[in-house]
């Protein structure tokens, strides 16, 4: 996996001790010749603020503004500390992102346009990239068939289609709620023949490992 999309969760930025070790993991394997396209979530950042904008009334396209400007914070921020071989300023939309990829340099996108997740942006560039992997660092460890805080009964799932996530995964499609995978995301990723890799946002060795030795510790999820 030489050349892959890094989809980063929000709640990653939320944890200041634990951010820097993910700056020091992304420039020792850019250094190491990896390859790679980071997009960030908005995280609590974004959540604070929709709750904020919802209170006073915002409709939910304003309010998708919000969270996307919000993860555009979270993707400056890493791009900042990663100036040294990160494109500036961060790229908005797909042209600019390709424009940005054809530099050479780390390209670190937020949020496009309202309606869509980050994790849909991250499936948008890696088909525009031709890039058939993307290793997503949520907050959870895998997948499973139903949120496991919530359901004592839910099973943890190693590998799934595509097809078989989309009759698990319910996604609503409302500003600041998205869940892990949505289905527009997951859409992208079958027609793009995209291969998910899912591990923890809190265990930065899960993505070390399966980047450098090929040992995944969360889901993988085929198109097919």
């Amino acid at each position: 996996m030489k050349t892959f999309t890094l989809k980063l969760s929000g709640h990653l930025f939320d944890n200041a001790d634990l951010l820097p070790t993910y700056v020091n993991l992304i420039r020792e394997l850019w250094v190491n010749g990896y390859r790679m396209v980071v997009v960030t979530g908005g995280g609590s950042l974004a959540r604070r603020y929709i709750e904020i904008g919802r209170s006073l009334g915002i409709n939910e396209s304003l309010l998708d503004m919000l969270g996307i400007l919000a993860s555009r914070l979270n993707a400056q921020l890493l791009a900042s500390a990663l100036s040294d071989i990160a494109y500036l300023p961060i790229p908005t939309d797909i042209n600019t992102t390709l424009s940005a990829w054809a530099t050479g340099r780390l390209v670190i996108v937020g949020g496009f346009q309202p309606g869509q997740s980050t994790a849909t942006v991250a499936m948008l560039v890696s088909e525009a990239l031709g890039i058939k992997n993307l290793v997503d660092c949520a907050n959870i460890d895998a997948v499973y068939t139903s949120d496991p805080r919530r359901d004592p009964t839910a099973k943890r799932l190693e590998r799934v289609t595509i097809d078989e996530l989309m009759g698990i995964l319910k996604s609503r499609t409302v500003a600041g709620t998205y869940d892990l995978l949505d289905p527009w995301a997951l859409s992208i990723a079958q027609r793009g023949k995209i291969t998910i890799h899912v591990v923890s946002c809190n265990n930065p060795d899960a993505l070390r490992r399966l980047i450098s030795e090929g040992v995944g510790a969360g889901t993988v999820i085929t198109p097919s």
